[in-house]
C-alpha cells in the first residue's frame, strides 16, 4: 500500500480568536516591582512639585520641579525598559517603538540634569535647546506607545488600558491650559499623573506578573 502526503488546505493566517497570544520573555518579579514602584514614585513627586510650584514655572526653572522631573522621567524610562523586555509592544516592527522611545527620554532626563544654573529656558545654550525637544517628543512618544500597547494585547486587564491613559497626559494637559488656564492645567496634571502614571506604578508593583 502506497502513501503520499497532501498539503492541508487550512489557513495559517485564519487563527481562532480564542488562541492565546504567542508567548514573549518574562520580567523577574522584581525587576517589574522595582520598576512600578520608581512609576509610582516619580508620578507622585512631580504631581506634588507640580502644584507647590503652580504658576511661577512660567518665570523661570525651579529646582523642586528639576529635580521632581529627574525621578519622574526616571520612572518613565525604567517603564519603557520593561516594555521592550517583555516585547509588550509585539514582535513586528512595532518593537522598535521602546527602543527609540529610551532615547528620547534619556535626553529629557538629560535636559533636566544639564539645566541646574540656569535661571530661564531661554538663557539655554544651543544644545539644550535641542535637548528641550526631548520632553514634548517624549511625551508624545508615550502616547504612540500605550496605542501600541493596547492594539497588541500582549497585556491583560488594566494594564492593557492604563499606558494608554498614562500617555494621554499630554495632550490632556494641552487641552486643559487652553480651557482653563494655567491655574486648572496644574490640578489636572496632578491629577493625571496620580490616576494614570502613579496607578499603574502600584499595580506593577503589586501584581508584578504581566
Amino acid at each position: 500500500m502506497s502513501e503520499r502526503i497532501v498539503p492541508s488546505s487550512v489557513d495559517p493566517s485564519n487563527v481562532d480568536p480564542g488562541t492565546p497570544p504567542p508567548a514573549r520573555p518574562a520580567a523577574r518579579p522584581g525587576h517589574v516591582r522595582a520598576a512600578g514602584l520608581l512609576l509610582a514614585a516619580g508620578a507622585t513627586a512631580w504631581a506634588a512639585s507640580t502644584v507647590i510650584v503652580g504658576d511661577k514655572i512660567k518665570d523661570g526653572i525651579h529646582d523642586l520641579d528639576t529635580v521632581t522631573g529627574m525621578v519622574f522621567v526616571a520612572g518613565l524610562l525604567a517603564f519603557v525598559r520593561l516594555v521592550a523586555v517583555t516585547r509588550g509592544a509585539g514582535d513586528g516592527w512595532t518593537r522598535i517603538i521602546p527602543y527609540g522611545l529610551l532615547a528620547v527620554l534619556a535626553g529629557a532626563f538629560l535636559l533636566n540634569a544639564l539645566s541646574f544654573g540656569y535661571a530661564r529656558h531661554d538663557d539655554f545654550p544651543l544644545p539644550l535647546m535641542i535637548l528641550d525637544a526631548c520632553w514634548p517628543l517624549g511625551q508624545l512618544g508615550m502616547l504612540v506607545l500605550g496605542v501600541v500597547i493596547a492594539v497588541q494585547g500582549r497585556y491583560r486587564g488594566a494594564l492593557r488600558g492604563l499606558p494608554l491613559l498614562a500617555g494621554a497626559w499630554f495632550p490632556v494637559t494641552m487641552v486643559a491650559d487652553l480651557a482653563g488656564g494655567s491655574a486648572v492645567s496644574v490640578y489636572v496634571s496632578a491629577a493625571w499623573l496620580l490616576g494614570m502614571h502613579a496607578h499603574l506604578g502600584v499595580r506593577l508593583a503589586v501584581r508584578p506578573a504581566l
